[in-house]
């Protein structure tokens, strides 16, 4: 990879529901994109995570609209948007292209620049939101992977040094998840 700068995110949060309003206006976000896989579902899966229906509610009503922005195929994005009360979406998205994430920014009516990509894969949804000047923030991936654990072991193993070089520009001791 030429600019491996791509695949750090500039944000990382444990779990989609630490992000609150007040995180989102504080790291200068008007607007959100929102991954599915393993954000606010398992990988495939309708298991939806605890809480994450209120959370888009939350968001929403602070002000920041949200779209799905997903590699998925229209049937699961669409039923995923309308579980949370119609979401825009946008699927196939082919990140880490940033064509739709563009197109998010420019159908909320928000310069790229003020769109936070909440995404858990650096390959995709970080280089994606780097590439265009997005805000990428880094979803640690939900726990339960059961569907393709050789894939998700591999995509750990391909990850674990840029997440130590963002641990590291950030001064984050990696055994705690804290700043040093």
């Amino acid at each position: 990879m030429k600019d491996k700068s791509l695949l750090i995110p500039r944000y990382r949060f444990s779990h989609l529901t630490d992000i609150t309003p007040e995180v989102l206006k504080s790291i200068g976000a008007k607007g959100v994109g929102l991954d599915i896989d393993n954000v606010i579902a398992p990988d495939g899966t309708y298991n939806y995570t605890e809480g994450v229906k209120e959370w888009v509610r939350d968001i929403t009503g602070a002000g920041f609209p949200v779209t799905i922005i997903s590699n998925g195929i229209r049937p699961r994005v669409r039923a995923v948007s309308e579980y949370l009360d119609n979401l825009p979406y946008l699927h196939l998205s082919r990140k880490p292209s940033p064509r739709n994430l563009i197109k998010a920014a420019r159908n909320m009516g928000i310069d790229i620049k003020e769109l936070a990509m909440l995404g858990d894969q650096l390959f995709s949804d970080i280089k994606a939101a780097n590439r265009c000047g997005a805000i990428p923030v880094r979803i640690d991936p939900l726990p339960e992977k059961n569907r393709y654990p050789r894939y998700y072991a591999w995509r750990a193993k391909k990850e674990a040094p840029y997440l130590k070089l963002f641990e590291e520009m950030n001064n984050i001791d990696s055994e705690k998840g804290e700043k040093r």
